[in-house]
């Protein structure tokens, strides 16, 4: 009886640490993201695009280069292994490489980088399109936009 107890108290303490750790991912991607957001504000993105690279390797362990390198098969089970993500993390994390995408698209610059970071942001919105109990207008716009531009 008392095995059993223990158990289910480190299982329970386990679980309130994994969510922590969600949760404070989120926290982060919402503040990489608000950056992101002011910077392009202020028209002085290429300065957000750096600060929220360097910021998601610290985080994440893994910059914009890094995501890009990971093989599109893999790449939602490659940030589930890195970190637990839960529906809003992904949605954050999409947005991000969206609008890093989306300043390269515009400015004609780093071409291989835009398409490969639209891919990554692609693959995260089907996901949660599918997943999502909730349909977004905002989340299908971006879709087809990215597959107009792919």
């Amino acid at each position: 009886m008392t095995r059993n107890f223990i158990g289910t108290i480190k299982a329970l303490e386990q679980e309130d640490f994994i969510k922590r750790q969600i949760e404070q991912l989120g926290q982060v991607l919402g503040k990489i993201l608000n950056l992101l957001l002011g910077f392009k504000a202020k028209g002085q993105i290429s300065e957000g695009i750096e600060i929220a690279d360097q910021s998601l390797k610290n985080e994440l362990g893994l910059n914009t280069d890094d995501l890009i390198l990971i093989p599109t098969k893999s790449f939602i089970t490659t940030l589930l292994e890195v970190r637990k993500f839960n529906d809003n993390n992904f949605d954050e994390l999409a947005e991000i490489l969206f609008i890093i995408a989306e300043e390269f698209n515009i400015n004609n610059t780093e071409i291989k980088k835009m398409k490969k970071l639209y891919e990554r942001s692609l693959i995260i919105y089907e996901l949660l399109d599918k997943t999502s109990s909730t349909y977004s207008f905002d989340r299908h716009r971006k879709i087809e936009k990215i597959k107009n531009v792919l």
